[in-house]
């Protein structure tokens, strides 16, 4: 910005250019917020489904909870999942920056009991992990899973898709790094969903998901472009009466 000051007759003319950076983005509304967990199941399982069990239904919540508003990390060991699934440890995090988040979940040494009769064995997955990040305006994510064993559920390829299913038809689905985009820019990450379908087919095994390794992240603010270092003003005097350039300087007379 330049402001001119001039004054007429004897008194001496000043000019004076004020430069100045333009304020900093606001940062009041720019927390980004994100969440993490390890595993959940809410389930209702028909009779036989688990090796000599009766029909139930559980409900484990969020186990190794964590989020923006804390705790920040959580972690459970040896976690047997009303014997549904079993899993030496399951952790989660969330890293929250200015204008950042990142939220991460992992599963390790995971097998599945409740999909055995449907897999035609215990699957088994050595490590199961997802993460999310948000900052300036972009919000990605991704999934791993390694040493996985799943029976004739199917096979994953070495590179695959987010939202790949796997599964029996009227039995059982299983989606591998399941995406999911909120209406507000929020995305949803979850390693493997395992979706009973419940229904009359042979083979049933009952309705409800599990979930592992599951991140959430929300959206971000675009970063505005950093303003130049404020310094002090430049101040120029022009005596009255002398020739001007259209800057304020003194123009040369030669």
């Amino acid at each position: 910005m330049r402001t001119t000051l001039l004054r007429a007759g004897s008194l001496a003319g000043v000019t004076v250019a004020v430069l100045a950076g333009a304020p900093g983005p606001a940062t009041a509304d720019d927390a980004v917020t994100g969440s993490a967990f390890g595993a959940s199941a809410s389930v209702t399982l028909l009779p036989g489904v688990l090796t000599g069990g009766k029909g139930s239904t559980v409900d484990t919540g969020q186990l190794a909870r964590s989020s923006s508003a804390g705790p920040a990390e959580a972690s459970v060991a040896d976690v047997p999942l009303e014997g549904l699934v079993t899993a030496k440890a399951i952790s989660s995090s969330v890293v929250d920056g200015a204008g950042s988040v990142t939220a991460r979940a992992s599963v390790a040494e995971v097998t599945l009991p409740l999909l055995a009769a449907a897999a035609g064995r215990v699957p088994s997955i050595r490590l199961i992990s997802a993460r999310c990040a948000s900052a300036d305006g972009h919000v990605t994510g991704s999934s791993d899973l390694a040493g996985v064993n799943l029976g004739r559920l199917g096979t994953l390829p070495a590179a695959t898709s987010p939202n790949r299913k796997l599964g029996i038809p009227g039995v059982a689905e299983v989606t591998v790094d399941e995406q999911t985009r909120r209406y507000d820019g929020t995305l949803e990450v979850t390693a493997l969903h395992v979706k009973l379908l419940g229904g009359q087919a042979t083979g049933a095994l009952g309705s409800g998901d599990v979930k592992l390794a599951s991140v959430s992240c929300g959206p971000s603010k675009e970063r505005a472009p950093e303003a130049p270092p404020k310094g002090p003003g430049q101040v120029v005097v022009v005596p009255a009466g002398a020739p001007q350039t259209g800057d304020g300087s003194l123009a040369d007379e030669g």
